[in-house]
């Protein structure tokens, strides 16, 4: 039978997307390193299905197409451990998990190249004029708000005709709009599932924070913050 494989450009880029490091939050082990031979590496990392690459694989979609199937986003970078061990019990590590470990894994690595350093908020230098930013990359969605807003950072609500666009019709526009989410301005069906969302401060800044994962609320799917940036409020 055959495999939807994926490529070696794939593997490479989603290895390097977490920094050669494994992407289960409870090991995060180094998997490349020097080999014996001076010139030489070792790898001791594994370019993971996270829905099969085959029927009768563990957590098969017959759904997907065999692009989907080989894409990048349907990968996640483990040690060899974890990728057995994620094989062995598919009904403690379905879908969703995977994807909430690649997105925090990705996450952990940007911060880090970022600077930042392991504290509850950002450090800031003493010219900063914004309100302090808690530290909510690799959180659910619903957690970063609780932690933005108890900061002092307000969710920027939108006019309600914003919910007859296209992308808050369906989706994770739907079920964030629906729940009063009102700060969220636009939302992706594809890919990743990113969606963006706005907070202001009294220094008038502008926050977005931007999560990856699709919601499905029956399946305990939900959406993990990817990123942030800062901007003027009245910035275009």
């Amino acid at each position: 039978m055959s495999r939807d494989d994926f490529s070696a450009p794939v593997k490479n880029t989603l290895a390097k997307r977490v920094a050669h490091t494994c992407s289960n939050p409870a090991c995060r082990a180094t998997t490349s390193g020097p080999h014996s031979d001076p010139i030489r590496s070792i790898n001791v990392g594994v370019a993971c299905h996270i829905s099969a690459a085959a029927a009768g694989g563990p957590r098969f979609d017959s759904d997907l197409s065999a692009d989907e199937r080989a894409s990048i986003e349907n990968a996640v970078w483990l040690c060899q451990s974890c990728a057995k061990l994620i094989d062995s019990d598919t009904v403690r590590f379905p879908v969703q998990t995977l994807r909430q470990w690649k997105i925090a894994a990705e996450a952990e690595i940007l911060r880090a190249i970022n600077g930042a350093q392991s504290k509850e908020f950002f450090p800031q230098p003493a010219a900063t004029v914004h309100t302090p930013i808690p530290k909510v990359a690799g959180h659910t969605y619903d957690g970063a708000r609780e932690r933005l807003i108890d900061a002092g950072w307000q969710p920027y609500l939108n006019h309600w005709s914003h919910a007859g666009e296209t992308d808050m019709q369906y989706g994770n526009g739907r079920h964030f709009w629906g729940r009063g989410f009102h700060e969220i301005i636009n939302a992706s069906g594809t890919g990743l599932s990113h969606c963006t969302f706005g907070f202001v401060d009294v220094y008038r800044n502008k926050l977005i924070v931007v999560t990856a994962g699709e919601v499905n609320e029956e399946e305990n799917w939900t959406a993990i913050v990817w990123n942030w940036y800062l901007q003027r409020e009245d910035d275009t």
